[in-house]
């Protein structure tokens, strides 16, 4: 099946609605202007984006429309942007699931990984209205919506009708002379959809969950004030993932629950004379094996997500012959992924992170605080992001072609902790110097993260490979695997030449001007 495409585009939308006429009013007023009026129908807008709103920021809509209870068809528009329509036996539960096309490229390209999931559903009566000019061509195009409700919101204030209005591109103006006869009705319009309008009613966010490290800081505050700020933000981040990483829902969900652990590991250590030594110690254990805990799941993710690109070149004969490896790499994912729900769900887990979200907001007794506590926020965090830098350097100096890969990784730990610095404490510091900063040490990290993911999965592999052998796997089986570790040998030994070109790139007196114009307004 393949996306079908509506021959208009739409240039903006603006809906009205009023609480003193009815909709019999609104639709005599519209048949006056010349439009034809369609049979009205049940129906159902399920709006669907991603955890994080990645198709709302990007100006698109995608909803599961149900006409009667029965019919679904599966819209994408956006302004500006021809329709996608397409018949669905029910919503997509990621962007793999929707017919081949542009527009499911497009999701694809925008979305990733992450799955759909219903953000908001409207229910109401709708009543198509269309306008074509005297060659029969489409200019305008309006929806009455009678009996409007939010779905599970019985109790938001919403006007009981709407009427959305379509602009069509180059029929701007045709558009404009309708929704300015509406307005002499005394209907309120507003530049939005229905949706939008119902989701507002509602107290829906539309955007998705940010998730941003930072948090608004100044560099006059005490220490101890803003270390818990960052820290409770970072446990919001935490708290908003930690239902998706435990259900499964996509593999980002994870992945930030991953790196907001990381990063209260990295602010708890950093702040070991700032906050309570009574609190950091067992905080960097519990979070420690929380980050433990999640590792092999997130290894087997990334392999499975990388599988295709690591067998891309291969022959189909190859391909089948490896069937055998991605069927052990999939059942260790189920068993990763039991052993993390199983402990992400369990009273005893849910109890201490409750504990921790609770010492982040209760009152910070005076006995109760580090030695550097009342310290001048902007010069903790310079101090510590000056170390954080010169232990970088200082290892990185010593990597050599034949330094074991575990000291590699090391150095790679060591570059994440003065991101995190960076990103978790980004209010601080200048936007230009910071990012410019930033922008020099994500291309060292960027290789050392090539480096560590073809390590794992090389050994990784190796590992399947004497458990297949022991299964008496094919001869087949084994010379793919041959090839495939191979491959990813190469992809490693690749990341760890261009290291030291990218080490050398990064360790220069540009990367020391970019930290010290970064850290100047903070470092005094």
């Amino acid at each position: 099946m393949t996306d079908t495409f509506e021959v208009v585009r739409t240039a903006s939308v603006t809906s009205f609605t009023s609480r003193e006429h009815g909709p019999q009013t609104a639709a005599a007023r519209l048949r006056d202007l010349g439009f034809h009026c369609g049979a009205g129908r049940d129906v159902t807008r399920r709006l669907l984006d991603t955890f994080d709103g990645r198709l709302n920021a990007a100006g698109l809509r995608l909803e599961l429309c149900e006409l009667d209870g029965d019919a679904r068809e599966l819209i994408l528009s956006g302004t500006g942007t021809a329709t996608a329509r397409f018949v669905v036996v029910g919503a997509p539960r990621f962007v793999r699931d929707l017919p081949h096309g542009p527009f499911s490229a497009r999701l694809a390209a925008l979305v990733d990984v992450r799955a759909l999931l219903p953000v908001m559903s409207v229910e109401a009566t709708a009543t198509p209205f269309v306008l074509r000019d005297r060659t029969g061509k489409l200019v305008v195009t309006t929806t009455l919506y009678e009996d409007l409700c939010v779905v599970d919101h019985d109790d938001i204030d919403l006007a009981p009708w709407m009427i959305e209005v379509h602009a069509l591109v180059g029929y701007a103006k045709r558009a404009k002379r309708v929704c300015e006869a509406l307005e002499q009705l005394g209907l309120q319009g507003e530049a939005t959809d229905v949706l939008t309008m119902a989701a507002t009613s509602a107290a829906i966010d539309l955007s998705g969950f940010a998730g941003v490290p930072g948090v608004p800081l100044d560099p006059g505050m005490t220490a101890i004030d803003g270390f818990r700020a960052v820290l409770t933000n970072l446990a919001d981040t935490i708290s908003a993932n930690w239902h998706g990483a435990a259900d499964q829902i996509d593999p980002e969900f994870l992945h930030d629950l991953r790196v907001a652990v990381r990063r209260t590991r990295t602010v708890l250590r950093q702040g070991k004379w700032v906050l309570p030594e009574s609190v950091v110690g067992p905080a960097v254990d519990r979070f420690g094996s929380l980050g433990t805990l999640t590792g092999p799941l997130r290894d087997l993710d990334v392999y499975l997500l990388e599988w295709d690109s690591y067998t891309a070149m291969f022959e189909p004969v190859v391909l089948a012959a490896l069937e055998p490896v991605r069927e052990v790499l999939e059942r260790r994912h189920e068993i990763a992924s039991a052993t993390l729900t199983s402990a992400l769900q369990s009273p005893e887990a849910t109890t201490w992170f409750a504990e921790w979200q609770h010492w982040l907001t209760e009152p910070m007794p005076d006995a109760n605080r580090g030695v550097h506590a009342d310290r001048q926020l902007g010069h903790e965090v310079a101090r510590h992001i000056q170390r954080a830098q010169h232990k970088l350097v200082t290892d990185g100096r010593l990597v050599e072609p034949d330094t074991p890969a575990e000291e590699v990784h090391n150095l790679r730990k060591d570059a994440k902790k003065l991101r995190y610095l960076f990103e978790c404490f980004a209010s601080l510091l200048p936007e230009p110097e910071r990012k410019s900063f930033v922008q020099r040490l994500k291309a060292l990290q960027d290789n050392l993260g090539e480096h560590q993911d073809a390590e794992v999965h090389v050994g990784e592999l190796r590992a399947i490979s004497h458990e297949l052998h022991d299964d008496g796997a094919s001869s087949a089986t084994m010379r793919a695997i041959g090839q495939l570790t191979e491959r990813l040998d190469e992809r490693r030994v690749a990341a760890r030449v261009a290291f030291a070109e990218r080490f050398e790139a990064y360790d220069t007196p540009a990367t020391r001007r970019a930290l010290a114009a970064a850290l100047e307004r903070i470092a005094r």
